[in-house]
């Protein structure tokens, strides 16, 4: 777990984001919700849970905590090997599972599509 979170560290700087440390968020609901890992640019946030392996229930803490927070959320699944029914649930709540060869390349992936967006709004605009 040090790894992809060091790599998400890294990444988030590189491209500007400001990496919240303690990875906490202050929920509607009052309760102060823990992440693996947040970045936030602008009101923009961008939550990560890491776990070994992942399955219905590793999604339903995450989206708990996105519901409460607003946060763009993420699991990460150590073993590249989510469950079946978690690839499903995650998919029904709007929770993207990465797997350990993708955490470093998610702020560089970011960063490419806001590339690729402005330069097609520059094509489009007069």
């Amino acid at each position: 777990m040090y790894y992809e979170k060091l790599a998400l560290e890294v990444g988030a700087t590189v491209a500007g984001y400001e990496v919240m440390k303690p990875p906490v968020i202050l929920g509607a609901s009052g309760v102060e919700q823990r992440f693996t890992f947040v970045a936030v640019e602008g009101s923009n946030k961008y939550a990560f849970d890491i776990y070994n392996d992942v399955g219905e229930v590793e999604i339903l803490k995450t989206y708990v905590k996105k519901m409460d927070t607003g946060a763009e959320a993420f699991v990460v699944c150590l073993s590249g090997r989510p469950k079946e029914q978690a690839k499903e649930l995650s998919e029904n709540y709007g929770i993207q599972i990465l797997g350990p060869k993708e955490v470093g390349d998610f702020f560089t992936r970011k960063i490419a599509q806001l590339i690729g967006s402005r330069r097609q709004s520059a094509k489009i605009t007069p």
